[in-house]
């Protein structure tokens, strides 16, 4: 999955797609954000501009955003790119924006591929912003890009080589506004395993008209976040599905492909998972979200306990009567899971000797632990409403 990474290379092999900007926001994201830029940089086609917002990293993530650009582009005259600064900003407070580097990588071939206009240069734009939370931080980077066309992702993922041409070639279309990609899971541990069957969805499961796309993959013209007021600032958590929402309030379509593929990197332990699932609902809760959704959950939950309360005082043999509920509840992470046992174990999320036995038995643990840290975020949502 992972490419050879491009400061081992001579040249930037991918061809330039005029009037797209990527854009992400990153906070401490140190391990990951090296593998991420690789991965964007070693794709097929590349974007015109590239607009990172950093929200005030406290780790190495900001310096290493900029050594990975000085490794890839400092370069000198002879070779096939070149670096060239442009301009280097510095405003306002700790608070603001303190630094906007605008650097200009020259493409291998001065080539765009194809119905393009020889586009010879990629723009970059690195951008400090302390405190901006990952709303502000989207919101920041599409304010400073240029391009009519916004791709969108996040650190964390590794971004298929063909994803950037998928996720914006059908822009051609004037009636083509929003387009969202496929996310697959990136597991390295038997635990993301585990998690993957639990929350990621096969292909044809995803129903297109309801499809409701993470900005971890995503694309859309600049003037539908415009028009849509962009990012909810007031919201660090769901933002994007409040996004979605908003577009979709806009009589905005959104078009799924399943052929722009991000990978995306599962949590690593139970603490991390349960932070990431208590964040959501969070949000949920905050942007008024998927109601009947966490009220379903609340109410399953509660007729559990109230059938273990009722087989301990009364009859144990109530207890069968979690029989059927533990089918329904566990039935599509079983489904996903007989699916990958019969791979041929060609991706990362594939079982290997012991690994299906236990799947088995800790994935109900596992949605167990995610539907608590669900209800418990909604709440404290709820509280924050108020």
């Amino acid at each position: 999955m992972k490419e050879d990474s491009i400061a081992d290379n001579n040249n930037i092999k991918g061809k330039i797609i005029p009037e797209i900007s990527f854009i992400t926001t990153v906070y401490n994201e140190e391990n990951d954000i090296t593998e991420f830029l690789e991965s964007l940089m070693n794709g097929t086609h590349l974007p015109e501009e590239i607009v990172i917002v950093d929200g005030g990293s406290v780790d190495l993530t900001f310096n290493k955003i900029l050594d990975f650009f000085n490794i890839e582009i400092g370069k000198d005259e002879d070779k096939n790119y070149n670096n060239k600064q442009v301009a280097v900003e510095s405003s306002g407070t700790q608070s603001d924006i303190i630094k906007g580097i605008k650097t200009m990588i020259k493409s291998v071939d001065g080539s765009s591929g194809d119905n393009t206009k020889n586009k010879e240069y990629i723009n970059i734009k690195i951008i400090r912003k302390n405190g901006a939370n990952i709303s502000q931080g989207r919101n920041e980077a599409i304010k400073n890009s240029s391009g009519s066309i916004i791709c969108a992702s996040d650190a964390g993922c590794i971004l298929d080589r063909n994803w950037l041409f998928e996720i914006s070639r059908f822009y051609g279309d004037d009636s083509c506004n929003v387009v969202g990609g496929m996310n697959l899971p990136y597991c390295r541990s038997f635990l993301q395993k585990c998690l993957a069957v639990c929350i990621m969805p096969f292909r044809e499961e995803i129903r297109e008209k309801k499809y409701m796309p993470s900005s971890r993959n995503i694309s859309f013209r600049k003037k539908v976040w415009a028009e849509t007021g962009g990012y909810p600032e007031s919201m660090d958590y769901g933002e994007d599905m409040k996004f979605n929402f908003n577009i979709k309030k806009g009589g905005y379509t959104i078009k799924f492909n399943p052929d722009a593929v991000v990978y995306w990197k599962m949590r690593e332990n139970p603490v991390q998972i349960s932070r990431q699932f208590f964040r959501y609902a969070k949000g949920d809760a905050t942007g008024r979200m998927y109601p009947y959704r966490h009220l379903i959950r609340l109410i399953a939950f509660l007729l559990i306990l109230a059938i273990i309360s009722s087989a301990f005082y009364l009859n144990r043999w109530i207890l069968l009567a979690l029989i059927p509920l533990f089918i329904i509840y566990t039935f599509k992470p079983y489904k996903r899971l007989v699916r990958l046992f019969r791979s041929k174990g060609t991706d990362s999320c594939s079982f290997y000797g012991k690994e299906k036995i236990l799947s088995i038995f800790l994935i109900p643990f596992m949605l167990l632990q995610i539907d608590i840290s669900k209800m418990c975020g909604y709440i404290y949502g709820l509280t924050r409403n108020i």
